[in-house]
């Protein structure tokens, strides 16, 4: 008996470490979309300009509209809208869905990015760029799971953007 108390408060503990963000109640401080603080921030890369012009469906960014400054990139799957984050970190682009991981399903799990941190408008945690396209689970943007980078571009393929487009169903959905 005692021993699985102490499974279960271990199993319980781990699960909220894992959640970090809890259930995704909380209440946003301000219903500021994704594409308003992108273009506030001076960093929205709109569809046209990232794909420019394949018809495979793929998405391809030039490497040269990234910075060490996160972009974000609207894009449509579907008739799903859709948001990434992209950005150089050194030599390395680092590519994640700007959707939170916990708090998917609130039209609120996005991030916006202020003072050097992404800040999600659901629950507010915050962390750094580093760990864009990077950590798997808790609060943070959901990885890019396939891309490839080449000399001039970074290319999403299409199989990979119908895959995550359902964690956008809700996404600036603000009622």
């Amino acid at each position: 008996m005692k021993r699985n108390m102490l499974f279960m408060l271990a199993f319980l503990t781990l699960m909220a470490i894992l959640t970090a963000c809890g259930s995704g109640s909380a209440s946003p401080k301000a219903a500021v979309s994704p594409t308003e603080n992108a273009a506030s921030a001076g960093s929205l890369i709109n569809e046209a300009a990232a794909n420019s012009g394949t018809d495979s469906g793929d998405l391809t960014i030039p490497l040269d509209s990234l910075s060490a400054q996160p972009s974000f990139i609207d894009w449509e799957q579907d008739g799903t809208s859709m948001q990434l984050i992209a950005l150089l970190d050194g030599d390395q682009v680092r590519l994640a869905y700007n959707t939170c991981q916990s708090c998917a399903g609130s039209p609120y799990a996005y991030f916006v990015y202020k003072d050097g941190l992404l800040i999600c408008q659901n629950c507010g945690n915050q962390f750094g760029l580093y760990s864009v396209g990077a950590v798997v689970g808790g609060c943070n943007p959901l990885p890019v799971g396939e891309a490839s980078v080449g000399d001039d571009s970074v290319v999403i393929p299409a199989s990979e953007l119908k895959a995550n487009a359902p964690a956008f169903i809700n996404w600036k959905k603000f009622s």
